[in-house]
Order: C-alpha cells, then structure tokens, then sequence
C-alpha cells in the first residue's frame, strides 16, 4: 500500500488508495476506514463523511485503506468488481466470475445514468432484463432479484425513479405470472424466496424515495407490494422489515 501511495502521488489532503488500486480524487470524503491486513477485522466508520482516515489501524497497527462515501464509493466499487474477475478467472471459479459480471452490468447500468446518458441506460436496462432471464432459464439456483434490486437501486441514486419503475415493471410480470426463479415452494427454493423478497423490498424503495411522494405511479406500486406480499406462497417468507412497513401502505 505505502508502494501505491508513492505511485499516485497522494498528497496531505488526499485519501488513500483503496487496496484495489482506486484513488479518488482531490475532496473525496470517506464514511469509513478498513485495515490493509486481510487477516485483521480492524475498521471505524464515521458518523458524518470526512477527507481523511486513520493512518494505522488501532488493532494491529498495519496501514488503512478508506471507504469512500457517496459518489466516489461508485468507482470503488468498479475497481473491486474489476480485481475480483480479474482473480475469478485466473483461478478458474466458474461461479464466481459469471456473478462478478452480473455485478458488472449493474455498475455499468448506474454509471450510464450518473453520466446522464438516459438513452443509452434505457436500452442497456432492456439487454439486462433479456439476459437476467436467459440465466434464469440457465440456472434455476440464480437469485436474480438481488441484481434487479441493484437495478432498482442504481436508478434512485442517480435521481431517476422513472427508470426505476421501468426496472420494476417487468420484474412484477415475472413474479406474478410465476416465471423461472418465480415459483411457489419458497420453503425449499432460495432463490424463489430471495427473489420475491428483492422485489418487495423494491417496491418499498421506490415508495420511501421522497421524489416519489407525488409521483403517478405510487398507487400501483403500492399495489405492486402489496399484492406480491400477500400472495399465498410469499406472506410467510417475508422479511421483519417487510411485516414492518407493508401494514403503512394500507
């Protein structure tokens, strides 16, 4: 890590790189701090975002690497998905590498909407739905929610809760017409069980996002949760969070 601090030229004011190589840039805060010794849990994380992090970790005294805090945790992230396939292919995990990717068009998805290319987001959102499904098709262990989800997510932080909800709407076609990785045996299949919940989950998202208060669309949302929630094979796997918030939006 000191070799990279060297190699980028980190001045005074400037965070660390992460230990994926990602240094951000002049004025970049950081919500948190981990230790650069992958054998040490030491980490610390802040109650408001600041620019600068503990030199040495108060566990074990090697160096720290920061948590960034939002925008600049977006390019975090892609250089540890990036390290992460890296590693995946060159040992061969052939389950791991095919997830990184799908992690991958995700990141991509938002990063398209942060750069304010809707276009192009809209029609990369409608390639991701086609091969969510032919994975599904391809693997029925899948728990495809969890990147629709991410989908869901992407478009929200990037200010957009009309693509968000075009994320959502075939989503809830899957779900309610029982579509590969939609079935009703939830006890036995997690992914299923997972795959549901995410879509909960998404809805109630979309439904806090205070830009949404107002919107068209609140009343089927609304029944879009409701009605996936309260489905026979689903009520009983709900999550607390869930059992929590369902009852408000009555």
């Amino acid at each position: 890590m000191d070799i990279l601090r060297r190699l980028f030229g980190v001045g005074p004011g400037q965070l660390p790189p992460t230990l994926d190589g990602y240094q951000a840039p002049p004025g970049a805060l950081a919500t948190g701090w981990s230790c650069d010794d992958p054998e040490c849990e030491g980490a610390g994380y802040f109650p408001d975002p600041r620019p600068s992090i503990p030199r040495r970790c108060d566990l074990c005294g090697s160096g720290t690497h920061p948590r960034h805090a939002w925008p600049w945790q977006h390019d975090e992230r892609r250089a540890e998905l990036d390290a992460l396939l890296e590693r995946a292919e060159e040992e061969g995990d052939k389950y791991l590498a095919p997830m990184v990717r799908l992690h991958l068009m995700c990141w991509t998805f938002e990063d398209h909407l942060m750069r304010r290319d809707r276009a192009t987001a809209l029609a990369f959102l409608t390639e991701a739905d086609a091969r969510l499904r032919g994975e599904m098709k391809e693997d029925r262990f899948l728990t495809e929610g969890s990147f629709r989800h991410l989908l869901v997510l992407g478009a929200l932080r990037s200010g957009d809760p009309d693509i968000a909800l075009t994320a959502l709407d075939p989503w809830v076609t899957l779900a309610h017409t029982q579509a590969p990785g939609y079935g009703t045996d939830l006890a036995q299949d997690n992914a299923a069980r997972t795959n549901y919940r995410s879509l909960v989950s998404s809805c109630l998202v979309w439904l806090d996002d205070p830009r949404t208060a107002t919107h068209r669309a609140r009343p089927t949302v609304t029944s879009w949760a409701l009605t996936t929630a309260r489905a026979p094979h689903v009520r009983d796997y709900l999550t607390a969070d869930h059992l929590t918030r369902l009852p408000q939006l009555t």
